[in-house]
Parts: structure tokens; C-alpha cells; sequence
């Protein structure tokens, strides 16, 4: 199962700089909401391959 999210974070791409992304991410295999910013930034990371130390959340919704 998937769950949507509105998500607004910031992603550190070293030499290219901060980049700011706002919008609808898609996690599937989620059977619960993640409501840690670190979890979120964890997963996040992982789809963009970036460490989660790379992503700082500003703004994170479930949709309904």
C-alpha cells in the first residue's frame, strides 16, 4: 500500500547547492504515517539518494 504526502523540504546538493522542493511525494510499503521529521528525511533520502543529514523538512501532510 501507498500513502501520499504534501511535503515541502530543502535537499543540500553539495557543489549545486540547496535546492527547495515542494509538492506530492509517494511512499509505498508504509503501513503507518511517519510523523518523526528524521524518519521523514530518512525516506525521503533514500528515494533521492542523499543521506538524510542532506534534507531538512519544512512542511509534511498526509493526504486524505
Amino acid at each position: 500500500m501507498s500513502i501520499k504526502f504534501y511535503t515541502r523540504f530543502v535537499a543540500d546538493l553539495g557543489t549545486r547547492g540547496p535546492s527547495e522542493y515542494t509538492g506530492i511525494v509517494e511512499l509505498g510499503g508504509q503501513e503507518t504515517v511517519p510523523t518523526d521529521p528524521k524518519r521523514v528525511a530518512r525516506l525521503l533520502a533514500r528515494d533521492l539518494d542523499l543521506e538524510a543529514e542532506e534534507i531538512r523538512v519544512l512542511q509534511w501532510a498526509r493526504l486524505h
